[in-house]
């Protein structure tokens, strides 16, 4: 069973007896103890002061299904809304489900297991530092249709979180949030059917809205809103029901093909347009000249000519938050 009602009563960040604990979980202050041992193994910091209780080293923002339903009531169609303590990845969950005729799934989760980046990388998911969230939906708008999805999806979130006075926001191609120079959130879009099925459509996201301590297995320079001093009023249960909206409206219209108005609004959080960008595992590279209508990168080389990019792992050549 994990400790999340524990957890629960601990998120206020005071001092709790452990005989208050006991009779508000219904269990013994043996079980109390045992509990709070596991806490602290999944990353949680438990301070002990004598004859007083037990807190947290500092309060948590928890996931709250009151705080994110009511925003996501008004949307249409409504999507239905899954919140887990913990899961293996938001996104495996929602692929595994067994239907969707009710409409769009939401899954969120206060830690992944297994979260999983693009190209296999793991996700440093640390319990209720971040958000991680899948949105799920089936689609017969065919698989050249959703080809553009992680862009369309890319833009839906960066405006989402423009629109909450987040500031200082980009986009590097094709699945990576930036704000002020460093990664502060991941997109990782998967499908499953065929070409004669209809296609089912999962868009997970990860944000950074608490970590600050340093990553080992962060293999990238990173920051978060906490970092950046922009976390919302609201915190994470305002950005989700945005970020949630924002994607569901980025993909509202897959099954009119291509929208000619993407590359102009990429254009506005573009971080690799007008710099020297290079092709990992390729020898190409060109300056960033922003995304064409089906969502390819376009590179111009240094006699002229244009190559477009439809997959692949892009770098800058010299990191944007050390160019001048």
């Amino acid at each position: 069973m994990h400790p999340y009602p524990l957890i629960h009563l601990l998120a206020d960040g005071q001092l709790h007896s452990g005989t208050e604990l006991a009779e508000r979980l219904g269990v013994t202050r043996t079980a109390v103890w045992k509990q709070l041992r596991r806490l602290e193994e999944i990353g949680l910091d438990v301070e002990s002061v004598r004859g007083k209780g037990y807190r947290l080293a500092e309060p948590l923002d928890l996931l709250s299904r009151e705080s994110i339903e009511p925003v996501l009531a008004a949307l249409n169609p409504q999507p239905e809304l899954t919140l887990e303590p913990v899961v293996e990845s938001t996104n495996t969950l929602l692929m595994g489900h067994s239907g969707y005729s009710g409409g769009p799934r939401v899954c969120l989760a206060e830690q992944q297991l297994q979260g999983r980046g693009r190209r296999g990388r793991g996700w440093v998911s640390p319990f209720a530092r971040n958000l991680y969230l899948s949105v799920g939906l089936e689609t017969d708008a065919g698989p050249a249709a959703v080809q553009g999805v992680t862009l369309r999806a890319g833009l839906g979130v960066v405006q989402a979180l423009a629109g909450l006075g987040i500031e200082g926001l980009g986009i590097k191609w094709p699945n990576d949030l930036w704000l002020n120079g460093r990664k502060v959130a991941g997109i990782l879009t998967e499908l499953q059917g065929s070409a004669q099925d209809e296609l089912r459509l999962v868009i997970g996201l990860g944000l950074n809205v608490y970590m600050t301590e340093p990553e080992t297995a962060i293999d990238q320079p990173w920051t978060s809103l906490a970092k950046e001093g922009q976390v919302p009023e609201g915190g994470r249960n305002r950005l989700a029901a945005a970020l949630v909206e924002g994607i569901l409206a980025s993909v509202s219209d897959l099954g009119s093909g291509p929208d000619p108005a993407i590359p102009e609004e990429w254009a506005h959080y573009d971080v690799l347009r007008g710099r020297q960008v290079a092709v990992r595992g390729r020898d190409c590279r060109g300056i960033g000249d922003g995304i064409d209508a089906s969502g390819q990168l376009r590179l111009r080389t240094a006699d002229g000519e244009v190559i477009r990019l439809n997959a692949g792992e892009v770098s800058l050549e010299v990191p944007i938050d050390s160019a001048g």
